[in-house]
């Protein structure tokens, strides 16, 4: 008789929360949330027999990637900013945790760009409210790559290994005359090579007032008045980066496609 077929203990969690994405179940794994046959297992590829039984403790968090959305929430709480009835652009998409918290918040339609692949947690790629564009550089997204050809409200940015002005002028022209935007602020990135440390790490908060000091001033170079910054509510996750969340309003009388 053939031993039944084994699969990844991850594997196996994510069939029963396909809503979360793979890094929240691995999270769990690693944390001692989750037992093989009532044995506490903590590596996320430990084969799992079809016949076995496994059991998961966690609690489900709030978005499906909690971090990001966690992030994104205390900005929008400590701003005030109502993203109800908008049309956002989600910069930077990757497993949805953006694009989840702005869903529950009211959005009516988001659109996530991201130049990989097959990161986005289930719940957040079936939604009809989203349209993914995975394999998508920003930097070259025009207006008319978007559903409608429609300009949208807010965009919010979260990228990595590269600077928010980098993209920007790229995100301007996907705007409304008035809308908003968002900036996740990674220190990291946005740095001289010289002042970033050790593992990526920036510790010096003299950098961070320069790092926020340039992007604040690029932003607002290209037509948009601040609204204020904060310290994320959380710390990046590799390294625990300190990172800024910074909200400006656009000024400029024109649309981006104008």
């Amino acid at each position: 008789m053939q031993n039944p077929k084994k699969r990844r203990l991850d594997e196996v969690c994510l069939e029963q929360y396909p809503e979360h994405s793979r890094s929240v179940i691995q999270s769990w794994i690693a944390q001692g949330k989750v037992a093989i046959n009532g044995r506490v297992i903590t590596k996320a590829g430990t084969p799992v027999a079809s016949t076995s039984t496994v059991d998961i403790t966690a609690v489900a968090p709030k978005f499906v990637c909690s971090r990001a959305g966690l992030k994104l929430e205390g900005a929008l709480d400590h701003f005030g900013l109502d993203v109800s009835g908008m049309r956002v652009l989600d910069a930077g998409l990757s497993t949805g945790g953006f694009t989840d918290c702005l869903l529950q918040r009211g959005a009516t339609h988001v659109i996530g760009v991201d130049v990989g692949y097959g990161q986005v947690a289930e719940r957040v790629r079936t939604d009809a409210r989203v349209t993914v564009m995975e394999r998508t550089n920003l930097r070259y997204v025009q207006l008319g790559d978007l559903p409608e050809a429609l300009p949208v409200d807010l965009a919010t940015l979260d990228l990595s290994f590269i600077s928010l002005l980098k993209v920007l002028p790229a995100v301007v022209a996907l705007l409304q005359p008035r809308a908003h935007l968002l900036a996740l602020i990674k220190p990291q990135f946005e740095a001289g090579r010289d002042e970033v440390g050790k593992g990526g790490i920036v510790k010096d908060a003299s950098i961070h007032r320069k790092v926020i000091e340039k992007v604040t001033a690029g932003i607002e170079e290209a037509g948009f008045v601040s609204k204020g910054c904060i310290e994320s509510p959380l710390k990046g996750a590799v390294g625990g980066n300190t990172e800024f969340l910074a909200l400006f309003e656009r000024t400029s009388a024109q649309s981006g496609n104008e």
